[in-house]
């Protein structure tokens, strides 16, 4: 009798950062902090935690830390997803250290990594969970055209034919596609937030697993999600989701 090789574990916990000052998005973010931002009518962080229990997460660690109590009291309310706060109190330097804030609760398990400030329909959640290779770090990556304004504010990809992430960051040169901000981590994160300088941003973190050949590219091409950085683009997201129905959060 032939046995069968054990399936990876269903990925079931999910981070998210929360713990940035928004200061593109002043002055929005001297009266409030960037994750209570309301777009199309909640706030992000609850759109994002929406979207992560659609998904079949059961439990979201959220870093915060730029005015913290009042992102607290708000997750307090939350239902249908469990949800633990940490806090990083340098949450003024890179964003690795919100990262760190997070690694006692996770301990080995995978996890999803997401970002409080990006809108990400539950299906490209549930894609990036589930894309393979689920034995390695993956990025979930859009190969769809996108405006040349929006592009040049991205985190680009370059991909092999493979699926091998060969380079993560802003200015790269020519990109096989962008970075959605979402990525589904195993254990090995850990090793490259050592490996990397200790205050960075995430993209030099996982730089240090494009180096050991160990992020690959989880195509969510098709999958609706959009990045809140700036003024404009809040009210650009208003205008996709007016537009679109069956967007990101319109069902959140």
């Amino acid at each position: 009798m032939i046995e069968s090789m054990p399936q990876p574990q269903a990925i079931r916990r999910a981070v998210v950062l929360a713990a940035g000052m928004g200061v593109r998005l002043r002055p929005y973010t001297e009266l409030i902090p960037k994750p209570l931002l309301v777009v199309g009518g909640r706030p992000l962080i609850l759109q994002t935690l929406s979207s992560l229990s659609e998904a079949g997460i059961a439990q979201a660690v959220v870093v915060v830390g730029y005015r913290g109590h009042e992102i607290e009291a708000v997750l307090s309310e939350v239902r249908g997803i469990d949800v633990q706060v940490v806090e990083n109190t340098r949450f003024h330097l890179g964003a690795s250290l919100s990262l760190a804030a997070a690694r006692e609760l996770c301990g080995e398990e995978d996890f999803l990594l997401v970002m409080s400030d990006h809108l990400l329909s539950p299906s490209l959640l549930r894609r990036l969970a589930t894309a393979e290779p689920r034995d390695a770090c993956r990025v979930a990556a859009d190969s769809t055209a996108w405006p040349s304004h929006y592009v040049d504010e991205a985190t680009l990809l370059q991909i092999a034919d493979d699926g091998l992430v060969t380079r993560i960051g802003k200015h790269i040169g020519a990109a096989s596609a962008l970075d959605a901000g979402a990525f589904a981590c195993t254990p090995e994160v850990w090793e490259a937030l050592d490996s990397a300088p200790p205050d960075c941003d995430l993209s030099t973190v996982f730089t240090e697993l494009v180096k050991r050949g160990r992020l690959f590219a989880a195509d969510i091409s098709g999958s609706r999600w959009y990045d809140i950085d700036t003024p404009d683009d809040i009210s650009l997201a208003e205008e996709k989701l007016a537009s679109d129905p069956g967007g990101a959060v319109a069902a959140l």
